[in-house]
């Protein structure tokens, strides 16, 4: 995931957000209770589940193995 400004407040969501809030996806939270555990807001999250195509892939495929029995963190 590319951040395109270079100046200015560090991106709020990285990779570690991103795994942190797969995590809790995958094992059936809310929204709301995902985005509590990364310590993000739910503005945060939709703006950038509409905006950068890796968060939104990552996401879904977080809410499509939510009732498998896998680690999401073994899938990359």
């Amino acid at each position: 995931m590319t951040i395109k400004k270079a100046i200015g407040r560090p991106p709020k969501v990285d990779m570690k957000t991103i795994y942190k809030l797969a995590d809790a996806l995958q094992h059936s939270s809310t929204v709301s209770d995902a985005c509590r555990h990364a310590n993000i807001s739910r503005d945060t999250y939709y703006r950038y589940l509409n905006s950068e195509p890796v968060f939104k892939e990552r996401m879904e495929t977080a809410k499509a193995n939510q009732y498998r029995l896998v680690s999401f963190m073994t899938l990359f």
